[in-house]
């Protein structure tokens, strides 16, 4: 199915209600996204052709007949394929926004609530290929990864996992299970 991307509030009346005393799913404001950076540059993301280009890397994974992302995302506890996730229905983007108290730095790289993605919309700032991976982490979560990242579950590290076997390998950091990451210059995500 389809991508759709919620600009300017066209599906806040949809909008999932997550459980996080940190962050909040709303619409980007624009289709444009401006930042100022700490070296004091100004730095534009368009937000659907980003967005756009990271469903493109997914769907690419999606579609190879065969391979390791889709065998791996099988046996996610509702044994379907990426393939088979992507065409069950729309998969909506928004924006996840820090509640009083917090800032942009506080916010994890997305989160899933369904089939609706928040993203940190610094992310849009990097390259496709993270932002890409970044949502086959949270599709990994669709498709019925675990959410419990605690030590004793055993199964805490799936929709992490499933970034090894979709060709996400340097984005794939099991440790950083649960936390709350940035990514730094390098692609790598810290803690």
């Amino acid at each position: 199915m389809a991508l759709i991307i919620d600009i300017k509030g066209k599906y806040s009346g949809l909008l999932p209600n997550v459980v996080s005393q940190i962050y909040r799913f709303r619409g980007f404001d624009s289709d444009t996204l401006t930042a100022q950076f700490q070296d004091g540059t100004t730095k534009n993301a368009d937000v659907n052709r980003q967005l756009n280009e990271a469903w493109g890397f997914v769907n690419q994974r999606a579609n190879i007949v065969g391979g390791k992302c889709n065998a791996y995302f099988q046996t996610l506890t509702r044994h379907k394929t990426l393939k088979q996730v992507l065409q069950e229905d729309d998969i909506v983007i928004h924006c996840l926004e820090p509640k009083s108290g917090y800032s942009y730095a506080d916010l994890p790289h997305a989160d899933t609530a369904g089939r609706d993605i928040g993203i940190d919309p610094t992310i849009l700032f990097e390259t496709s290929h993270v932002l890409g991976c970044t949502l086959i982490h949270e599709l990994a979560h669709v498709a019925g990864a675990t959410t419990d990242n605690s030590k004793e579950n055993p199964h805490a590290g799936d929709a992490e996992e499933a970034l090894h076997h979709c060709l996400c390998t340097s984005q794939f950091h099991l440790g950083t299970l649960g936390s709350i990451q940035k990514v730094a210059e390098n692609g790598s995500r810290l803690v």
